[in-house]
């Protein structure tokens, strides 16, 4: 037998362990070495197939193998190993619901820190389930005159008549800390050999430490009778909790587990948490099929990271840093690679999705727990709004991918492809914030044109240069937030951080003379707690229109009122537009127009009070 099949022989070895425990083949007798030899079986090197065929089916019949295990007239202890998260506890409670005939204790090891403790637990859970147990218990206490009984001679009292059939079950082996796992195992042994008892045994071999590892190794052929890997699949692992689903459960959930290899229920059950909390959206998503496939799909892919990282800043930078490394030197991160591989896409359209307005939302809401039902309305509506640029998208993307892999697929043919999309289109391809039509990924094709056909350089550089600039004008908000894909637009071309602030200039303008803009302001600065540019706005409104907003707009009134009265509107920041306002009132509270002297000595008073 050379190494390679050397190396299979071994994994058949171990595959072998589950299928002939089902069988009920006895594991401390059986021959594996001989069985699995391949000079025994040469057709084991033609394929393993049946291996397959086999796990699709193992999971079913493992709580069928149970019952019949169960009922046999003899201790046993029967191993059920799997990976954290996958349900193997869930499983054993739901498989006990069903031996009704049947006495159990479940034990966690959990925090237990003496063996005694784990003794007490199981004496307790048996004696509270049995009669007879009661009765002798009462009995032995009575007898004995010693105030202090242990739970040890009250167990050792007991006859194997007493234990027997019961079945305690053992979890959470690899959370030991004071107790030795060779104590454990000791217990287990005297339960099965002395007291009759029949075993479960729940953990995760992998996550056990190296010393526990070798321990196990070292008794488990004594003890363990039939060893069971629980690996269900993601179909298996969904079904356990699909009742806890209340919407969406028309979108293919269950394709993206598979296709992603998701079988841990703890991540599955976050995954259906964020679902049920974002039921809102479902009337604004109805009928549109590429809209809900887009931010379901995203609930869904940032659940499942969230379940497995507190980091999403380390990831984004990961992808960035990625992106941007030329070298094939890159180390690629394997935590980070197998958190990226639960989202659909390349690295490319990875980072635009890791950076856009919906996951922001989204993020936002794993940090929290908090929906912001309002910012993924308007998103979602815009997305319905702009539908038809989906298809243009996806018709970008197409066109994409054909320069990439169409070997015959000419580059002239794409960059006309590629420029007739745009021309048609325009600005209008640009979203700020969106997943695939933000500015980014505008600037990326433009970049791309101009690389390939360097001759019209000139040509895709001032078409781009257009549509940014008709993007920064109508976006100043966005572009206010002073992201790192604002600078990039930014670095696009030296004319537009000059047009930019042009554009601000303009804009605070119309706010210094519009009292809509600046209630607003107002507003927004108290109930965000902070500021961009409003300090600097407010401070350019002149004394005089001051006056007449106070004088002919109640709402502005009752607003600077509350601001004035805000720990934000006695900040220094603001203080030269709160100064300017204070003056006014002063003013008005000595006018000649009764009216407006009274009204403003009372408001006088109320931001006063606050002071």
């Amino acid at each position: 037998m050379n190494n390679h099949q050397n190396a299979i022989f071994h994994q058949i070895t171990n595959f072998l362990k589950t299928p002939l425990a089902l069988l009920g083949v006895d594991l401390k007798n059986f021959q594996f070495n001989k069985i699995c030899h391949f000079a025994n079986h040469p057709y084991l090197c033609k394929g393993l197939n049946f291996c397959k065929l086999f796990k699709k089916t193992m999971h079913i019949t493992i709580k069928e193998r149970l019952k019949n295990i169960f009922k046999k007239d003899e201790p046993i202890v029967i191993s059920i190993n799997g990976k954290w998260g996958v349900g193997k506890t869930y499983f054993w409670h739901k498989s006990k619901e069903e031996l009704a005939d049947k006495k159990t204790a479940y034990v966690s090891l959990f925090g237990k820190e003496k063996i005694a403790d784990i003794r007490t637990d199981i004496f307790l859970q048996v004696m509270s389930k049995n009669e007879k147990i009661v009765t002798k218990t009462k009995e032995l206490v009575k007898s004995i005159k010693i105030p202090l009984i242990d739970i040890s001679t009250l167990i050792a009292s007991l006859d194997s008549q007493d234990f027997k059939d019961i079945i305690v079950c053992f979890d959470d082996f690899e959370r030991l800390s004071s107790i030795k796992l060779e104590e454990v195992l000791g217990l287990i042994s005297e339960l099965k050999e002395q007291k009759q008892c029949k075993i479960v045994m729940i953990l995760n071999e992998e996550e056990l430490e190296p010393e526990d590892q070798e321990t196990l190794s070292k008794y488990k052929e004594k003890i363990v009778d039939y060893e069971f890997n629980y690996d269900p699949s993601p179909s298996d692992s969904l079904n356990i909790l699909k009742d806890k689903l209340t919407v969406f459960k028309d979108y293919p959930l269950e394709k993206y587990l598979i296709e992603h290899k998701v079988n841990n229920i703890r991540i599955i059950s976050r995954i259906i948490n964020a679902l049920n909390d974002f039921s809102f959206i479902q009337t604004h998503i109805e009928g549109e099929p590429k809209v809900t496939t887009e931010i379901v799909g995203s609930i869904i892919e940032i659940a499942a990271i969230n379940a497995q990282t507190s980091s999403f800043d380390g990831l984004i930078k990961y992808v960035s840093e990625k992106l941007e490394s030329e070298s094939a030197e890159f180390t690629e991160n394997v935590e980070h690679e197998k958190l990226l591989f639960l989202i659909e896409g390349d690295d490319w359209n990875i980072s635009s999705f890791l950076k856009s307005d919906v996951v922001s939302i989204l993020r936002q809401y794993c940090q929290t727990s908090l929906v912001d039902e309002e910012s993924l309305v308007k998103i979602i509506k815009s997305k319905v709004d702009n539908r038809n640029l989906y298809s243009v998208h996806e018709n970008i993307k197409t066109k994409r991918d054909k320069h990439l892999y169409d070997m015959s697929y000419e580059v002239d043919s794409y960059v006309g492809d590629l420029w007739e999309i745009f021309e048609e289109h325009g600005n209008k391809l640009i979203i700020a914030g969106d997943t695939y039509l933000n500015p980014r990924n505008f600037m990326y094709y433009m970049g791309q044109l101009k690389e390939l056909d360097i001759e019209n350089k000139e040509k895709y550089h001032n078409f781009a240069v257009e549509h940014l600039k008709s993007f920064i004008k109508e976006n100043l908000d966005w572009m206010k937030d002073d992201s790192g894909d604002v600078q990039k637009i930014l670095d696009f071309d030296v004319s537009l951080p000059d047009y930019y602030k042009e554009c601000i200039k303009e804009s605070d303008q119309c706010s210094i003379n519009s009292v809509e803009q600046i209630i607003t302001m107002m507003r927004d600065i108290r109930q965000k707690h902070g500021w961009n540019n409003e300090p600097e706005v407010l401070s350019k409104v002149p004394p005089k229109n001051i006056e007449q907003y106070i004088l002919d707009n109640p709402k502005y009134v009752k607003e600077v009122v509350r601001f004035l009265s805000s720990p934000e509107g006695k900040d220094l920041n603001v203080s030269e537009y709160t100064e300017n306002v204070i003056s006014v009132f002063q003013d008005l509270s000595k006018s000649q127009n009764k009216n407006h002297a009274d009204k403003a000595k009372k408001n006088i008073k109320l931001f006063r009070k606050y002071k």
